[in-house]
């Protein structure tokens, strides 16, 4: 799995929303292999705004056995 930073899946969002290409022809420009998550990012930025791009921090919680 690829992971993209956050300026990337801002700046490909933001191509989008300015009407620069669809789904698809922006996935061949910007080299994404699946199209649709493209669109995740725009729904994402959509409802949470440039926070919706940002990778989310997971607690890892660690068992110590005794």
């Amino acid at each position: 799995m690829t992971k993209y930073d956050f300026s990337f899946k801002l700046k490909v969002v933001k191509s989008y929303l300015n009407g620069e290409g669809g789904f698809l022809s922006l996935s061949k420009k910007y080299g994404i292999h699946n199209n649709s998550q493209i669109q995740k990012w725009v729904n994402a930025y959509n409802i949470l705004g440039e926070d919706g791009l940002k990778r989310k921090k997971v607690n890892k919680r660690t068992r110590v056995r005794i």
